[in-house]
C-alpha cells in the first residue's frame, strides 16, 4: 500500500456535500431560470408562467363570441412529442422546476459517489486488513498502528488503530472500544446517506408548493376575466399548474429507489467491515503471548 491511496480514498470518503449540494441546485435553477426568461423574450411569454390569463383566454381575445376556440388553450403549446411536451411543462414554472432538477441532479451524483465509496474495497481494503493481521501475527503493534494512521480516511482504519494501540486491554475492553468507534462511524455513513432520502422529501413538497402557487394563479385570474370562461379552460390551467407536481413526484421517486440501492449495499458493507475487524480484534488476544517480546 503506498502512501498516495490513502489520500485519495480520504478524498472520495469525504467530499463537501453541503458545498455540492448547494452549489448544483443554484446552478440548475438559475440556468433554468435564463432560459425561461430568454424563451419569453423571443415572444412567448405566456409559456413561461403557470395560470397566466393568456391560458385562460380565448386565443385572439375573441371572449365568448368565439365558442369555437374555447377548448383550444387547453391544449395550446403542448406538443404532442412526449419529450417536447415535458420540456413545455417544465417551463410553466421555471424556478421551482429548475430547482426539482437541481434536485434530480444531486441524488444522482450521490449515488454515483455512494456506489463509489461504500463498498468493501474503499471501507475494507483487502489490502490494508491482510497487513494489519500480518503485523499483528508478528506482534508488531506499533507497525500496524502506523499503518492504519497512514490510512485515515479508510472505515476500518480508525477502529483497528484503537484495537491495536489498546492491545494490552481484556477482551471485554476492546469490544467496547469497537462497539464505539463502529457506531461513530456507522453514524457518519449513515447521515451522509440519509441526503437521499432527504431529497425525496423535499422534491414532492417543492412540487406541492409549485402547484399551490400555480392554483393561486389560476384562480386569481377567474376574478378579473369575464364570464366566458369555460370549464375546458379551467382544467388547462390547472393542469398545467399541476406539472409540478408530476415533476417533484417523479423526482421523489428516483431518489427513494436510489436511496434503497445504497442502504442495501452500506448494510452489506458495514456487515463486512465489522467482520475484517472483529478478525483483528481476534488475533491480537490470540498472541497475547507474543506482546511482551513485541515490546522489549
Amino acid at each position: 500500500m503506498t502512501d498516495s491511496e490513502p489520500s485519495i480514498r480520504r478524498g472520495l470518503a469525504r467530499p463537501p456535500y453541503r458545498l455540492i449540494l448547494m452549489i448544483a441546485v443554484l446552478a440548475v435553477a438559475a440556468a433554468a431560470t435564463f432560459s425561461a426568461t430568454g424563451q419569453g423574450d423571443g415572444g412567448q411569454p405566456a409559456d413561461n408562467a403557470v395560470g397566466t390569463s393568456s391560458q385562460l383566454q380565448p386565443p385572439g381575445g375573441n371572449g365568448a363570441g368565439d365558442a369555437g376556440n374555447a377548448g383550444a388553450p387547453a391544449n395550446d403549446g403542448l406538443s404532442d412529442q412526449p419529450l417536447n411536451r415535458i420540456g413545455q411543462l417544465f417551463f410553466y414554472a421555471p424556478v421551482i422546476n429548475g430547482l426539482i432538477l437541481g434536485l434530480s441532479v444531486l441524488a444522482l451524483m450521490f449515488f454515483v459517489m455512494f456506489m463509489l465509496t461504500i463498498n468493501n474495497r474503499a471501507m475494507a481494503p483487502p489490502g490494508l486488513v491482510d497487513e494489519v493481521v500480518k503485523l499483528v501475527i508478528r506482534g508488531d503493534y506499533e507497525r500496524a498502528a502506523d499503518v492504519c494512521r497512514r490510512s485515515r480516511g479508510v472505515f476500518v482504519a480508525d477502529i483497528v488503530q484503537r484495537c491495536v494501540e489498546n492491545a494490552t486491554q481484556q477482551h471485554a475492553v476492546m469490544l467496547d472500544m469497537i462497539d464505539a468507534e463502529g457506531r461513530r462511524q456507522a453514524d457518519i455513513l449513515w447521515n451522509r446517506v440519509s441526503y437521499l432520502a432527504d431529497i425525496s422529501n423535499v422534491a414532492p413538497m417543492l412540487g406541492l408548493l409549485g402547484t399551490v402557487l400555480g392554483m393561486i394563479d389560476v384562480f386569481a385570474e377567474l376574478e378579473i376575466t369575464s364570464g366566458s370562461i369555460t370549464a375546458q379552460l379551467l382544467a388547462g390551467g390547472v393542469g398545467k399548474a399541476m406539472a409540478t407536481t408530476m415533476f417533484g413526484l417523479s423526482v421523489g421517486i428516483l431518489s427513494v429507489v436510489l436511496y434503497s440501492v445504497v442502504k442495501s449495499r452500506a448494510t452489506r458493507s458495514l456487515a463486512d467491515a465489522e467482520q475484517a475487524v472483529h478478525m483483528i480484534a481476534d488475533h491480537i488476544k490470540r498472541d497475547d503471548t507474543a506482546l511482551p517480546s513485541s515490546r522489549s
